[in-house]
């Protein structure tokens, strides 16, 4: 009697442990994806200013190209510069157009897709676990790079960049094979870590066209200010303050972006640890991607 009861209690203690070991690997399983969803909103937030960052652009160009206009010896000013359309009229981007931006969200999908799904295996092995939706989202995305129509333009080649999409797209919609987080994640590690090599160019690129955009506006407001200092003298002091206040508010400065890439570094370096390490093992990685993430969600939405 004494050894079935304890052989009973042996068993439970097992179950309790084995219970508890699912119950911490689902808990960090959790706080990788919020982590991840974090990093990619303040992803989408820098795409979504650079586009506004050239309308801004393109609106400053054409004010300080109607402010310095000159008039004929009739008065008249030229027909592009004779008017400036004061309104919020529609922007349409030429350098992060509709299409491009579009392509970049497919990335960003790739990426939060595949934390969903790391975190649906610890809620069951059945591709059930994600939405419909989702995995119609990560079916076209797989067609899109099965059609190799992911250009990089970082340093990794255009077939390395699609395999990678197709990889963690085709974990993403069968994760059949994969019963456990530390397999799936060892297996997405390479692809995922390509994926984000080329988000962390795109947001080179665009830090690039940031500094540019704002060196042209702070031109233009130097132009101005030197203008208004020689015609009012100290009353253009208050030139000076407002020139200040709109450069702050409509600049995007090149050390968001660093700190944006260094959280898409951590989402890798996340999922490595997850790769190696069992139950809750992963925990200060996936910490250190949810406090990077926090802070350039803060950064971007700030930025305005």
């Amino acid at each position: 009697m004494k050894t079935i009861r304890a052989l009973a209690l042996s068993g439970c203690l097992a179950c309790l442990q084995a219970c508890a070991g699912l119950t911490q690997m689902q808990d960090t399983t959790a706080k990788f994806d919020q982590g991840v969803h974090t990093a990619t909103a303040a992803e989408m937030t820098l795409f979504h200013q650079v586009r506004a960052a050239e309308c801004a652009r393109n609106f400053y160009n054409s004010a300080f190209t109607f402010a310095t206009a000159s008039p004929d010896r009739k008065g008249a000013y030229p027909a592009n510069q004779s008017d400036l359309d004061l309104s919020a009229g529609q922007c349409v981007p030429q350098e992060l157009t509709d299409d491009e931006l579009a392509i970049r969200q497919k990335l960003m999908d790739t990426i939060t897709l595949y934390a969903d799904s790391i975190q649906a295996l610890t809620n069951g092995t059945s591709d059930s676990a994600l939405s419909k939706e989702s995995q119609t989202l990560a079916e076209n995305i797989k067609a899109f790079g099965a059609q190799q129509k992911f250009s990089p333009r970082g340093t990794q080649s255009a077939a390395a960049l699609n395999a990678a999409v197709v990889t963690l797209t085709t974990l993403i919609v069968d994760h059949s094979s994969y019963k456990h987080v530390k397999d799936a994640a060892r297996a997405a590690q390479d692809h995922l870590a390509i994926v984000v090599d080329e988000l962390k160019a795109e947001n080179a690129a665009d830090a690039k066209g940031l500094a540019s955009k704002a060196d042209g506006l702070t031109n233009q407001m130097r132009a101005a200010v030197s203008a208004a200092r020689d015609r009012y003298g100290p009353a253009s002091f208050l030139n000076i303050v407002d020139a200040r206040v709109t450069l702050r508010a409509l600049v995007v400065t090149p050390p968001d972006v660093a700190q944006l890439n260094s959280t898409l570094d951590a989402i890798v370096k996340a999922n490595a640890a997850l790769a190696r390490s069992p139950n809750g093992g992963a925990m200060p990685e996936i910490t250190d991607l949810i406090a990077r993430g926090q802070q350039a969600s803060a950064l971007f939405n700030t930025a305005k």
